[in-house]
């Protein structure tokens, strides 16, 4: 793989993130979420029924969610990211499955359907996110809902389309190079991780939607906003809020 290049190639897969990810994920995004808020949420929500987390991941929330008792199934993508949800998962206490939550989520029906943190823009077409959309909503029990959560883009002319950021953890120091397709709406980038003895090169790639875009995608799939909060705790939402909790459910004929 060639780490520095962030032009479009047909090696970057459905895999490519977590698994370039997973080794590192628990240590750099356990605290920029709110992990408590979000199992609290969604088990209420929930009640009774069970649930499907789309991009599950390691289990940061699936874990503590199904430790609650509530039945939880997990789909990824990535075989690395689900190999340390099974290490961690000692009580295998979630159903977790490998494949692209675009073409393929296991049987329902699911009280609720969630995809954490950005993660939905982690399909990079658009008819890979409305794919994703109608099989979650097909999975939906018949009061069932689809909980999306996702920053709410910058729309400005004036913001930059390229970047570079670095943060330091611990030992090591990381860039973070993106570019921004204004046309696709795509944004490419690369974590360069600098350690004392070697680099790391973990490419990413996200489709950003607005909030509205994703309720135009979700129409199309017989979806309707339930409501929209700014966080896990509830919070109206409004013009200014750069993060947003998204409830759907099915249109009713």
């Amino acid at each position: 793989m060639s780490g520095m290049e962030l032009s479009n190639s047909a090696g970057y897969l459905p895999s490519t993130y977590g698994d370039m990810f997973a080794d590192i994920y628990d240590a750099w995004y356990q605290e920029v979420t709110d992990v408590e808020g979000t199992v609290r949420l969604i088990s209420e929500l929930a009640a009774d029924g069970r649930v499907l987390e789309l991009g599950v991941g390691t289990g940061r929330l699936a874990i503590p969610l199904a430790e609650t008792g509530v039945d939880v199934s997990g789909i990824d993508s990535s075989s690395e990211m689900l190999k340390r949800l099974s290490e961690r998962d000692s009580g295998q206490l979630v159903e977790a499955h490998l494949a692209d939550m675009a073409e393929w989520q296991p049987e329902g029906p699911f009280k609720v359907v969630f995809c954490a943190y950005n993660t939905f823009f982690n399909l990079v077409e658009t008819n890979h996110q409305r794919n994703c959309l109608s099989l979650s909503k097909n999975r939906l029990d018949e009061d069932g809902l689809i909980v999306l959560e996702a920053f709410v883009p910058q729309t400005s002319l004036d913001s930059p389309n390229r970047g570079v950021e670095s943060r330091s953890l611990s030992s090591t120091t990381v860039l973070s190079v993106t570019i921004h397709e204004r046309k696709s709406g795509i944004v490419r980038g690369q974590s360069i991780e600098l350690g004392q003895n070697k680099t790391i090169l973990r490419p990413w790639r996200v489709l950003i939607k607005t909030p509205q875009e994703i309720d135009l995608l979700a129409r199309k799939c017989g979806l309707r906003l339930v409501t929209r909060w700014q966080d896990w705790d509830r919070t109206p939402f409004s013009e200014g809020s750069n993060h947003h909790i998204s409830v759907y459910a099915p249109l009713k004929l």
